[in-house]
């Protein structure tokens, strides 16, 4: 079984990414320095393989500082882009739920609610910088629904599976069969198969 530090301090990303690779033989661990997740500065910038890069960089830099330079290192990225406000919230969603929290989303999307989410993972192999793409089509609900889940997922209804559900009304395995992030970690689990 090989071991994948995931730098993160978001529990949900964190169980969704050891949901799909605990399966295929990876322990997902959250990557920690004396008992910490490391601060990172994350760029302002519009891009989210940017963000993505910026961050691996400077996880990998930690890691050279804590010579642990062989061990892997797993970043990732994530944006809601909403069709009828484009490039919003993007690569700013979790400030922006922060500020104005998924009411205030709710109320600046119109009658077309068409909607995706983009994930960038980022992976330090050990030696190398390898990039992963997943996409979720879908739509902005009317409502807030589920328990389940963290950020937007009350209120983003992929167009997989039955359309009527949102990722807060889905398991943990359900919604990584269909979103933006099971699909850039599967793609990412591919590689590690064959490598």
């Amino acid at each position: 079984m090989g071991t994948l530090n995931f730098l993160t301090g978001n529990p949900g990303k964190l169980e969704e990414a050891t949901a799909l690779l605990a399966p295929l033989g990876w322990k997902v661990q959250s990557f920690v320095v004396e008992g910490n997740v490391p601060e990172i500065v994350e760029p302002q910038t519009d891009n989210l393989t940017t963000v993505a890069l910026a961050k691996v960089a400077q996880g990998v830099e930690i890691l050279a500082a804590e010579s642990r330079l062989s061990e892997s290192l797993l970043v990732e990225d994530s944006g809601l882009f909403i069709d009828a406000l484009p490039d919003f919230p993007g690569v700013y969603s979790a400030q922006i739920l922060k500020s104005i929290g998924l009411e205030g989303i709710l109320k600046l999307v119109g009658e077309n609610r068409s909607a995706q989410f983009t994930t960038i993972a980022a992976l330090w192999t050990g030696e190398v910088v390898e990039v992963f793409v997943g996409q979720c089509a879908g739509q902005i609900s009317e409502e807030i629904q589920g328990q389940h889940g963290f950020g937007y997922d009350p209120i983003f209804i992929p167009n997989e599976g039955d359309g009527k559900r949102t990722f807060a009304e889905m398991t943990v395995e359900e919604k990584s069969a269909c979103s933006h992030r099971g699909k850039a970690l599967s793609t990412l689990a591919d590689f590690l198969s064959q490598n």
